[in-house]
């Protein structure tokens, strides 16, 4: 950010002071300024502010974390190298380490002596932390969570890393919600269906299908490689038949759910509303 005097004279000098929040910085940085003004001799002037910055402790293999687990075995965490920058007096103690959600367990490992680049850290020297990062049953799509802790140094007494979270849904159905349309001339049945695509972690040969009441019967038809299609059979029970149930998909243990119903008014049916 920055501020400047509005009005220079003639011949005189101006002043613009700029300042950088260097939070989540390190290392080396720059940053622009434009200055505009009615000097119709020049254009725009462009400045451009570089700093160092100095923090208590470097992360590798980088300051912030993107881990895109999927659903099924998520067993392979990632892992973060914490070290103690070298301008930094004192020694790195870790402590109070936490995510900002239950669903992501961290734990720190301090390092005794030197080991050898693995997992894509760099080699280790003795005081370094390993972070080991691993996400439990994360919630369906995308999020912005923190890692944090205490580093028992003066410059940065606590430090935060993001972590940006990515989690693909196992099926994605289309149309998400199935309207089943009986015809004028067959008002006691429908059939409809919903195309889905299947994570590519999974295998169509061990999706299967249910429904939460009997008057709705649904099938797999033509699986390929990612994609299949589900076909749902309505045919009307009793004098109040069920006009709305549940498509339960199940690929590997995931399970994904699509709401059914039938579309009304239809002659002699209930609205779904009714009790």
């Amino acid at each position: 950010m920055a501020s400047f005097d509005e009005v220079v004279l003639p011949g005189q000098a101006g002043t613009i002071k700029a300042s950088i929040h260097t939070t989540s910085y390190h290392g080396a940085i720059q940053k622009g300024i434009t200055v505009n003004h009615d000097d119709g001799t020049q254009g725009s002037i462009m400045l451009s502010v570089k700093a160092n910055i100095v923090g208590s402790v470097t992360v590798f293999p980088y300051p912030s974390l993107t881990i895109a687990p999927r659903m099924k075995g998520m067993k392979t965490p990632a892992f973060l190298l914490i070290r103690k920058d070298d301008s930094e007096k004192g020694d790195l103690v870790l402590d109070d380490l936490k995510a900002s959600v239950p669903w992501i367990n961290v734990s720190a490992r301090k390092v005794t002596s030197p080991e050898p680049a693995i997992e894509g850290l760099p080699a280790t020297a003795a005081g370094d932390y390993v972070l080991s990062v691993q996400a439990e049953h994360p919630p369906v799509g995308g999020s912005s969570q923190t890692i944090s802790f205490k580093t028992g140094l003066a410059r940065e007494a606590t430090f935060s890393i993001p972590v940006v979270v990515s989690v693909r849904a196992p099926i994605v159905v289309q149309p998400a919600e199935l309207v089943l349309q009986p015809k004028a001339e067959s008002p006691d049945s429908a059939t409809g269906q919903v195309l889905a695509s299947i994570r590519d972690d999974l295998d169509t040969k061990k999706v299967a299908v249910t429904s939460d009441d009997k008057a709705f019967v649904a099938r797999i038809e033509n699986p390929g490689e990612r994609a299949f299609r589900v076909v749902v059979d309505w045919t009307k029970h009793g004098k109040k038949p069920a006009l709305e149930t549940k498509l339960h998909i199940n690929a590997e243990g995931e399970t994904t759910e699509v709401p059914v119903r039938v579309a009304t008014p239809v002659a002699g049916l209930p609205s779904p509303a009714a009790p």
